[in-house]
C-alpha cells in the first residue's frame, strides 16, 4: 500500500525543473505519481515504503533540489 507526501524544494524555478524532477524519480524503485507544483515549489509523490522515500530525497539532494518537509 503506498503513501503520499508534499515535499518543498526551494530551487524548483520553471517547468525544466519540473520535467528534471519527474524524470530522476521516475527512476526510483517505489516512487510513483510525481507531480510538480513551480508555484508552491511542491514535489507530491506517492511512496511505497520509508526506504523508498529515502531514495527519493536522496535523489531530489543529488540532483539539486534538496527538500524540506516530510
Amino acid at each position: 500500500m503506498s503513501e503520499t507526501i508534499t515535499l518543498y524544494a526551494d530551487d524548483i524555478s520553471c517547468n525544466h525543473c519540473a520535467m528534471t524532477i519527474k524524470r530522476e524519480l521516475a527512476g526510483v524503485t517505489g516512487i510513483s505519481n510525481v507531480e510538480v507544483d513551480v508555484a508552491a515549489k511542491a514535489i507530491r509523490l506517492e511512496y511505497s515504503d520509508q526506504d523508498a522515500l529515502a531514495r527519493a530525497k536522496a535523489t531530489l539532494d543529488e540532483i539539486g533540489y534538496p527538500v524540506r518537509g516530510g
